[in-house]
């Protein structure tokens, strides 16, 4: 007979019951019936990338993170195993639509920066253009002093 139930499946494996350690943050435990898992099962679960389908509340499992099995104990009065886990890092899953809109951004930018370029070899020549002319001007001015004078 059940105590727990299937609160979730771990990579397949039904899971009855996961608890949070209230006193250690990232610490969890995750209790298997023997009913419905047995050790070798559990001992082939992938915690460094689990695939939790949450089949009923709560199931306090973060997702997107990687875990560490500590250690496997069994009671033989619940007939459960327990799996002391401890978060190992995060992972972010699929990314590549994220990938993509770096990509266009990237591409954005690089077009920006060559406008900027462009725009700045404009500014310069204007400035040298205005230059000359300052230059042509006082020139002519000169000589008109020269000759009124």
């Amino acid at each position: 007979m059940s105590h727990y139930g299937i609160c979730a499946k771990i990579n397949g494996v039904p899971c009855g019951l996961i608890l949070r350690d209230p006193m250690w943050n990232g610490r969890y435990q995750a209790v298997f019936e023997r009913e419905f898992a047995s050790l070798e099962e559990i001992e082939a679960i992938d915690w460094a990338r689990p695939e939790v389908e949450v089949v009923k509340e709560p199931a306090v499992l973060p997702e997107g993170f990687g875990f560490e099995a500590v250690r496997i104990t069994y009671d033989s009065g619940t007939r459960a195993y327990t799996v002391e886990l401890n978060t190992a890092e995060q992972f972010l899953g699929d990314v590549s639509g994220y990938q993509a809109q770096v990509a266009e951004l990237r591409e954005q930018a690089a077009s920006a920066q060559a406008r900027a370029e462009e725009m700045a070899g404009q500014v310069s020549e204007a400035l040298q253009d205005a230059e000359e002319r300052d230059a042509a001007l006082a020139a002519a001015y000169e000589k008109g002093v020269e000759s009124n004078g």
